[in-house]
């Protein structure tokens, strides 16, 4: 059972309190079904604060599913969800930006984070709203674009935009959908370099992609095929793994035996078990 009380990101109203960012996201041995049919199995996922996990797989894998389960979206057949020690009342709110952005793209940069910020900081006196808007602007580095409107910015520009919105709240967990999707390769090195800064900030960033190139940016690679765990560890890991010598190449290693028989594979690897008990990395300034 997901311990977070409500769903936040683009579909609900938060408090203005900030949040401290010291949980560690615990996914424990879940499983989810729909029609009779296991759609994840046995999943175990530990990241900590200051971490970005990429989360890859073929079409299918559950990492959609897996997206909604985090965010309590989804109920787990079987095992739990945790982020600290405390439960819901102390993780705050959680950031979501889908694939496809609910952007306004008639408005400004500055208008749309400002209307966010008064709908999702209701407590706090117009001037924080405002020092909060000009802290995320700048942390997303679109101080250059803040009298913009939308629809004239690039995919890239946009997408720091839905961040920076997420932003507002300090969520200690930050989940994205494929959020390079339709970017050269020059602005996916760029977005995968801010979401990089942004976990460095101290919270965890997770972050659903098909994205190859920018993959040892991540801290943390999550591998999912067929619903199940095919890796999970440091990105460099993964190619020796998987034998392969590049990030591409691991769909067809996929494809060379059953889901379950990765997931065996994956649990009976000492490096991926050493891995799942890592310290959390030091505590950065946010």
């Amino acid at each position: 059972m997901w311990l977070f009380g409500s769903v936040v990101g683009y579909f609900g109203h938060v408090n203005s309190a900030a949040t401290s960012f010291h949980g560690t996201l615990r996914v424990e041995n879940v499983s989810v079904r729909a029609g009779g049919k296991r759609i994840l199995t046995g999943v175990d996922l530990i990241l900590h604060p200051g971490e970005l996990c990429a989360v890859i797989g073929p079409s299918g894998a559950g990492k959609s599913t897996l997206i909604r389960v985090l965010l309590g979206l989804r109920d787990a057949a079987e095992g739990s969800v945790s982020l600290g020690s405390n439960g819901a009342e102390a993780a705050g709110p959680l950031g979501y930006v889908p694939q496809e952005d609910a952007l306004h793209r008639g408005l400004t940069v500055w208008a749309e984070l400002g209307y966010a910020a008064e709908l999702r900081l209701p407590n706090a006196t117009p001037q924080a709203r405002e020092q909060r808007v000009r802290e995320v602007i700048r942390q997303v580095g679109l101080e250059e674009q803040t009298r913009m409107r939308i629809r004239r910015l690039s995919g890239g520009q946009r997408t720091r935009v839905a961040v920076a919105l997420e932003l507002l709240t300090h969520p200690p967990l930050l989940i994205l959908d494929e959020p390079t999707s339709g970017l050269d390769p020059g602005l996916e090195a760029r977005t995968m370099a801010l979401l990089a800064e942004i976990a460095g900030s101290g919270r965890i960033v997770l972050v659903a992609t098909h994205a190859m190139a920018s993959l040892e940016r991540a801290d943390a690679l999550y591998v999912l095929v067929g619903g199940h765990t095919a890796y999970f560890g440091p990105p460099a890991g993964a190619l020796e793994f998987f034998r392969v010598d590049r990030y591409e190449d691991l769909f067809r290693q996929l494809e060379k035996q059953p889901p379950h028989a990765w997931r065996m594979a994956s649990r009976a690897d000492p490096d991926q078990r050493i891995f799942l008990l890592r310290p959390a990395p030091a505590a950065r300034d946010s």
